[in-house]
């Protein structure tokens, strides 16, 4: 990855569905994901295989299915973010839950791995490290995980 790395803390639950992730990048961020029974990880297992319902990441509405489109292999999946670029999330084969976000010409972007870690607010169950300082990717790229998060720990 490049020399600048960000670093944002997975706290709260330790739950894809329902987490918070603090830390800091060019300012600081952030972000409080919670869904419901009714809500978006649930849409999911109703399927097989094709994810239902859909996230809603400013003004753009995006199907559940296009956060986890197929990617260049079994452990991989990709989505297009809000500038119509393929980025892919790709499944650690040595450590299956943790994952590399990749961009064009196979270049990782961000690492997301599981370790515990005490944080100003509390414990922190996992880490995420990227390079990028693009908001709208962020956002597009945490909400990815989490639904990669969901899908591979359900098996769906």
């Amino acid at each position: 990855m490049a020399s600048t790395t960000y670093d944002l803390f997975f706290t709260g639950r330790d739950d894809p569905r329902s987490c918070v992730i603090i830390g800091e990048d060019t300012k600081p961020v952030y972000f409080c994901f919670e869904t419901t029974e009714r809500n978006l990880m649930p849409n999911v297992r109703t399927m097989s295989g094709e994810p239902s319902g859909g996230a809603t990441i400013g003004n753009r509405q995006i199907p559940m299915s296009q956060l986890v489109l197929a990617g260049s292999s079994n452990s991989a999946r990709a989505f297009i973010s809000a500038d119509g670029k393929r980025f892919e999330w790709r499944r650690n084969r040595e450590n299956p839950t943790s994952y590399d976000l990749y961009a064009s010409q196979n270049m990782r972007i961000a690492c997301f791995r599981r370790f515990t870690h005490a944080t100003v607010i509390g414990p922190s169950h996992a880490l995420l490290q990227y390079t990028f300082t693009q908001d709208w990717l962020l956002i597009e790229a945490l909400v990815a995980l989490c639904v990669n998060r969901w899908i591979d720990v359900h098996g769906v």
